[in-house]
């Protein structure tokens, strides 16, 4: 039996393709002043130059890129949108930013992506289908700077027979190891 390698992609924004661009979030400063903050630093914030030259080595072949982000959509879905349009010249992806109404605390932050992540991994491994003597493997790769979903993620990999693996990007550094 043959074995079809089904890639999926799933990166964080923030801290992981590119600078934060929320420079101190537990100052007590008004979130309109944060977001103003963030809104400057991202306009001057571009992509990694070794993140992209990873993306356009590894992730053409994918079959689904996803990117993941605490920014709100309404805040920053432009700004987000001018600093990935670089990427998509190369190859789609899919957005997905934190939902308008749920309040932005780091546990529910956490809990959030770890949803998101489990949606993808359901979602794609629903949509796939084996084709006569081929059996289909899925491989997710998931890259982030902050780990503390990736507990709730692991136990996936069990459950649904795929392959999961976990990045942490804690350097810039990383991006050129990987290429």
């Amino acid at each position: 039996m043959d074995d079809l390698k089904r890639e999926i992609y799933i990166f964080d924004i923030d801290g992981s393709i590119m600078p934060s661009i929320f420079k101190n979030f537990n100052t007590g400063e008004k979130r309109k002043n944060i977001i103003r903050e963030a809104i400057k630093n991202g306009n001057q914030a571009g992509l990694y130059p070794k993140f992209i030259d990873f993306y356009k080595k590894n992730c053409i072949r994918a079959e689904s890129i996803y990117f993941l982000t605490g920014r709100r959509y309404k805040e920053f879905g432009k700004l987000t949108e001018n600093q990935l349009q670089i990427l998509i010249e190369f190859r789609d992806f899919r957005m997905i930013y934190y939902p308008e109404r749920k309040p932005y605390k780091s546990h529910k932050y956490f809990a959030w992506k770890a949803r998101e992540i489990k949606k993808i991994i359901k979602k794609s491994i629903k949509s796939g289908k084996t084709h006569g003597d081929v059996k289909e493997n899925f491989v997710f790769y998931i890259f982030d700077d902050l780990n503390d979903h990736f507990p709730r993620i692991r136990d996936f990999e069990d459950k649904y027979k795929v392959k999961i693996h976990l990045t942490l990007i804690d350097n810039t550094d990383i991006w050129n190891n990987m290429l």
